[in-house]
């Protein structure tokens, strides 16, 4: 019988990405769409499956902040709060993981900048040894953010980063967390590098978002160019720790546990 993972987007050109997408249907997932962005401007529409017919959640990024005072955003902060207090496991990304922060009483608020590119981020000692998040062995992240989140009582961060804000000064930021079976990132792990392509077309204002201190038109061609060379590898960590992902809630598929380990 398949496995159900509600995917929650919240911007139409913010996908799972084939590295993903294929990955769980190969342990046997039936992925359910639930797109948030659909119901704008006025964002009143949330309507999930109970929580009693899934078995992982995972929600994508967009321009909303886990703050705004939408229907949808309350209804999808109430939901994530149910699922973990219930132990369905919750993968956050960007978006995704501001609201999982916000709905552990966790801080949302503006970074003070704007990223969108490569970053180096650094893992904490409890990260390194973490079961799914030691799968990223290179510390370079794709972004694409401008708010951030604090890490919620009872969870463990994971990693951390260095934002250059608009006014010139750096900012340490938390890029990820651990709460019990659920994971938050302030990073894209899902991101390959046709997503980036359809990113830089049709988000290409966002670097403008950057501040002064850059310049849109050089930030989109080195992002591109180096995530170009970069992809494979980050693809190859990224689906290796959505695997350890599915292994640490009990949702592997054993024969494709044994492969990934060959």
């Amino acid at each position: 019988m398949p496995k159900r993972a509600l995917i929650i987007r919240h911007n139409e050109h913010e996908t799972l990405g084939e590295n993903y997408t294929s990955t769980l249907r190969d342990h046997q997932f039936e992925l359910i769409p639930l797109n948030v962005f659909e119901s704008a401007p006025h964002f009143d529409e949330f309507n999930p499956p109970s929580l009693s017919e899934l078995d992982l959640i995972i929600a994508l990024g967009g321009a909303l902040s886990a703050n705004d005072d939408y229907p949808a955003i309350h209804a999808e902060r109430e939901f994530f709060a149910e699922a973990m207090s219930s132990g369905i496991p919750v993968f956050g990304v960007c978006l995704g993981a501001q609201i999982m922060a916000h709905a552990l009483s966790g801080l949302v608020e503006p970074t003070g900048g704007y990223e969108f590119g490569l970053r180096k981020i650094w893992i904490t000692e409890r990260g390194s040894r973490d079961p799914v998040f030691s799968k990223l062995r290179i510390p370079l992240v794709p972004t694409l953010h401008g708010e951030c989140f604090s890490v919620p009582d009872g969870a463990t961060e994971l990693a951390f980063g260095y934002m250059l804000c608009r006014d010139g000064t750096f900012r340490r930021q938390s890029l990820a967390f651990r709460y019990g079976n659920s994971y938050a990132f302030q990073f894209e792990p899902q991101l390959t590098l046709d997503e980036l392509k359809i990113w830089n077309r049709e988000l290409a204002g966002d670097y403008e978002l950057m501040g002064p201190l850059f310049d849109p038109a050089f930030e989109a061609e080195a992002n591109l160019r180096e995530f170009a060379g970069y992809s494979p590898m980050y693809e190859t960590q990224s689906r290796e720790m959505l695997i350890a992902f599915l292994e640490n809630a009990g949702l592997a598929q054993p024969n494709c546990q044994e492969e990934a380990s060959n």
